[in-house]
């Protein structure tokens, strides 16, 4: 099998080829053997959204979320995927919570 490593570095490889449906299914299987792995999520999300498949998008990084919900990046990519779909309001307060994360992260 498979590290969890090697599968995200597959992952990437697809999206970065802009072989989005191929990078969904990697993602896919990397986030089924290693479900607690943020950057699976995320990096589903990032297909996703470029698939311009946003719902889809926003469920993958709002497990991200759920996984982790000190991750500044999750919020900042949930309110682009927000901004893409026209949810011009949820993209601002999800990029506030980004900003209270930071801030909260390094303690100021």
């Amino acid at each position: 099998m498979a590290t969890q490593e090697e599968l995200y570095d597959i992952a990437l490889t697809h999206f970065a080829d802009n072989e989005l449906e191929k990078a969904v299914t990697a993602f896919k299987e990397l986030i089924e053997l290693y479900p607690d792995y943020i950057e699976g999520y995320l990096g589903l999300g990032h297909a996703y959204e470029r698939l311009s498949e946003y719902d889809d998008a926003i469920k993958a990084v709002e497990k991200a979320i759920e996984i982790n919900p000190n991750d500044p990046l999750a919020y900042t990519s949930l309110s682009i995927c927000y901004q893409r779909k026209g949810m011009i309001q949820e993209a601002e307060d999800a990029m506030a919570k980004s900003q209270q994360v930071q801030m909260e992260n390094s303690g100021k």
